[in-house]
């Protein structure tokens, strides 16, 4: 297929190959530079050829390029992650979103002694067969643990409830369905895969305090929120703490890393042997050093204003664009990770209703920028960081318009 995600395979007009990235801006085969709002599907919160993250790089790789021991890159970042995020007490590393998610779930079953979870629709928790359900959905699939694709055996998602997501109600009946059997709550806090639904008003503490009453744990998948949409994540932009989060993508700006936090009775089925966590690669150095630098850099002030002006001002323009030629848009979520939706009246509060937007139209948009030399995802979704200036404004500004006239058209 020549690509090594399934997922890049769908880019039209065909997968695209990059001989190397600046900023905020790809370089690829052909020499064309585009203007980037994929950020690698989310990593690249710093755009790349960052010069903290370069030197950090630089330092470690003369010091060891991995130790399958303890070093105290692991103390260093497990410090500052505890202090950047509310209410997390105790961390672990691994190295990707779908592992550490697994390692979250793991942790959840040892501590409760329960084998059940519940997740979303359209929510994304990693590739794994346990997780990798009733996420693509179409209109008249029913509600339920939906296989995603070939190869996934029943057997494998047997224990894992599928619910309607900002439906509390639903949550609450399902306990009660299953006394004493649901070991977790598992979400995205933005339903940043699905189309960047936001939680309605108190929904996401209402998660968090029916796992308490029925004593299973919360978990919150962060991999794109975290160390993205303020330097606290989910917590600090909701005031809202659970049991647990997961944590990956922007929090190493580009290199593998993920990890695990939350609270430290959590991790008590670590140290007495209850269940393990292991991996050749996790607290790998060269990855622990990136992060470090990432986490100081985002911690300068105004980072994450700069950020949401900027992501707000592209969803103004887009939202303006559209009006002004009759092509019915609107945007969701927030500054940093949002989505655009043609077709769209309202904003969608779960995924089922992200999908009565009009993705072929949106198809037709996103090469019409290509060709104006700005990089989207195929799904709507938008990435903003912080090599996105003033001039990237003003360029993705001055292409918006001239490619919904061509969509309109």
């Amino acid at each position: 297929m020549g690509v090594a995600s399934g997922l890049r395979r769908h880019i039209e007009p065909c997968p695209l190959f990059f001989d190397r990235a600046d900023g905020a801006y790809f370089f690829d085969a052909d020499g064309h530079r585009l203007l980037d709002y994929t950020l690698g599907w989310g990593p690249l919160i710093l755009g790349n050829n960052h010069p903290a993250i370069n030197a950090a790089i630089e330092r470690q790789l003369t010091r060891g390029y991995a130790y399958g021991a303890q070093h105290w890159g692991e103390i260093e970042l497990a410090e500052r992650m505890v202090r950047v995020l509310p209410g997390v007490e105790r961390v672990v590393f691994s190295n990707t979103g779908t592992e550490a998610v697994q390692v979250a779930l793991r942790l959840a079953r040892a501590y409760t002694q329960r084998t059940k979870i519940i997740k979303f629709e359209g929510h994304y928790h990693g590739w794994l067969n346990n997780v990798l359900v009733s996420y693509r959905l179409k209109p008249g699939d029913p509600c339920g643990p939906l296989p995603a694709c070939g190869g996934q055996p029943p057997s494998e998602f047997a224990e894992t409830l599928v619910l309607p997501w900002n439906d509390l109600p639903a949550v609450d009946e399902t306990f009660r369905q299953f006394p004493g059997q649901i070991a977790a709550v598992l979400t995205e806090p933005i339903l940043a895969n699905g189309g960047s639904c936001l939680p309605d008003d108190g929904y996401l503490r209402g998660l968090v305090e029916t796992c308490r009453t029925h004593g299973a744990v919360s978990i919150f998948d962060e991999v794109i929120t975290g160390f993205r949409i303020a330097l606290g994540g989910a917590r600090e932009f909701f005031g809202v703490g659970p049991d647990l989060s997961v944590y990956g993508k922007a929090l190493a700006a580009g290199f593998t890393l993920s990890a695990v936090g939350g609270k430290a009775a959590l991790f008590e089925v670590l140290q007495d042997g209850r269940t393990i966590h292991a991996g050749t690669y996790n607290g790998n150095p060269i990855s622990l050093a990136a992060a470090r630098a990432t986490i100081d850099a985002l911690a300068a002030p105004g980072v994450f204003d700069e950020l949401e002006a900027h992501g707000s001002a592209v969803r103004a323009a887009l939202e303006a664009e559209a009006s002004r030629r009759g092509v019915p848009l609107l945007t969701t979520g927030c500054g940093s990770v949002f989505s655009a939706h043609f077709g769209l009246l309202r904003a969608p509060r779960n995924y089922r209703e992200t999908l009565r937007a009009d993705m072929q139209r949106y198809g037709r948009f996103r090469l019409a920028m290509l060709r104006r030399g700005v990089h989207l995802l195929p799904d709507g979704r938008w990435y903003v960081g912080a090599a996105h200036g003033e001039a990237e404004l003003a360029a993705v500004r001055a292409a918006i318009g001239p490619a919904l006239a061509e969509v309109a058209a």
